[in-house]
């Protein structure tokens, strides 16, 4: 048991030798995990994801149309609807005639052409149903898209408002009222329209908190933590490669199996963490960004044992210094993105978004978020002592293979 001891604090002074190495690049990740987490927090909410959407309007110059106020009708919807906010933020609308619009179309200025046909309004009003021609690029992009939406969320409209028109006539034929009829169709044709023209005014503005239980700056906060404490291992790149053959079996004679070698050094790499992880937290604690207690104390340490033990496995699991260093780069940085570190997680697709709390990014994250909140969840601390040991099994399992 003394022999033990001495190896496991022969171990925790070996990685500390390293300290300066160490703490000059964990200063170097710190200010580049900082500027990444104060320009995404910008990006995601005060940056803007689209340009404007170019749209190419042709309204037919003659309208057969009897009655001269439906007959400017058409024009007057048009003015209506470039008017609102919801769409005069995204769309600008230019009327042109349909060479044109086509020709630019194909130019690419144009992103979208909306051909309406003569009648058109009249056609609505009567329930004929005379569709718009919408010519769209092949190569739209995110611009394409989002009038696309657009375009659909006004055919809802148009669709619910002629639903409630034709419910309104079959009441009022039930009821014995056919000469009411077209005088109902006119006033709530001008009711729906001038419901669903001014639609904005009846909803408010709601920022969306893509980060859930945290703000946005927290949020980034704790995922450049958790890279930070995954990366940190990089400078200690010598110290984790495994034991030479004739170290090996000196360890063997003296009693010391392969487990506890590879728990030494997973205790020596957190405990650098821990001095590393500590300063950082200790500055949030007096900028009064983080309240102490136990909860931030258990997270801490959880953090620091679980990426210290990923960072010996995956060294071991490379068996060479610069497959070990690229290894625990590319590996850290591609599994902590598809745990949501870089995006929030609503911004990726469904299945990864199942995956990323049960990633090793994803679950330090949600370890760290307690000392944030202040809430212990048991999954989280459970999940990465899980882990941790894993990766310590794992890592005994190769070593003792590859002997």
């Amino acid at each position: 048991m003394q022999m033990h001891l001495v190896y496991l604090k022969l171990e925790i002074k070996r990685a500390w030798k390293r300290f300066w190495q160490f703490c000059a690049g964990a200063a170097a990740l710190l200010v580049l995990a900082g500027a990444a987490a104060l320009m995404a927090g910008r990006l995601l909410y005060d940056g803007q994801a689209v340009g404007r959407v170019a749209v190419g309007v042709f309204l037919p110059q003659e309208d057969a149309l009897e009655d001269q106020t439906i007959k400017n009708l058409g024009e007057q919807v048009m003015k209506m609807v470039t008017s609102l906010e919801s769409v005069g933020s995204v769309c600008d609308f230019q009327r042109m005639d349909r060479e044109t619009c086509l020709e630019k179309l194909e130019e690419g200025s144009l992103y979208a052409v909306l051909d309406i046909p003569e009648r058109f309004v009249e056609d609505i009003i009567s329930g004929a149903n005379t569709p718009v021609k919408v010519w769209l690029r092949e190569d739209t992009g995110a611009e394409g898209a989002l009038f696309k939406e657009v375009a659909d969320a006004g055919a809802l409209i148009l669709s619910a408002g002629q639903a409630g028109i034709y419910a309104g006539g079959e009441l009022f034929y039930g009821l014995g009222i056919q000469e009411a009829v077209k005088q109902m169709e006119v006033d709530l044709n001008w009711r729906y329209m001038d419901y669903s023209l001014g639609r904005t005014k009846y909803f408010r503005h709601m920022r969306v908190q893509a980060a859930e239980d945290v703000s946005t700056e927290e949020f980034y906060a704790v995922s450049m933590y958790v890279l930070f404490l995954f990366l940190t291992t990089i400078p200690l790149s010598g110290y984790l490669m495994p034991p030479g053959r004739i170290m090996r079996q000196k360890l063997k004679i003296s009693g010391i199996g392969t487990g506890y070698q590879v728990l030494s050094r997973t205790a020596a790499v957190s405990s650098l963490m821990l001095g590393a992880g500590g300063a950082v937290l200790a500055a949030a604690f007096a900028l009064k960004l983080l309240e102490g207690g136990g909860i931030l104390a258990a997270a801490w340490l959880i953090s620091c044992v679980t990426a210290a033990s990923m960072a010996v496995f995956l060294y071991q699991l490379a068996g060479s210094l610069l497959g070990g260093i690229m290894l625990q780069f590319f590996l850290v940085t591609g599994q902590h993105f598809l745990a949501g570190g870089f995006l929030p997680p609503v911004f990726l697709p469904e299945t990864v978004q199942r995956l990323g709390p049960w990633l090793p990014s994803g679950l330090l994250m949600d370890t760290v978020k307690m000392a944030v909140t202040g809430q212990w969840n048991w999954r989280c601390a459970a999940g990465c002592m899980i882990l941790a040991a894993g990766f310590g099994v794992l890592g005994t399992v190769l070593e003792v293979r590859r002997q």
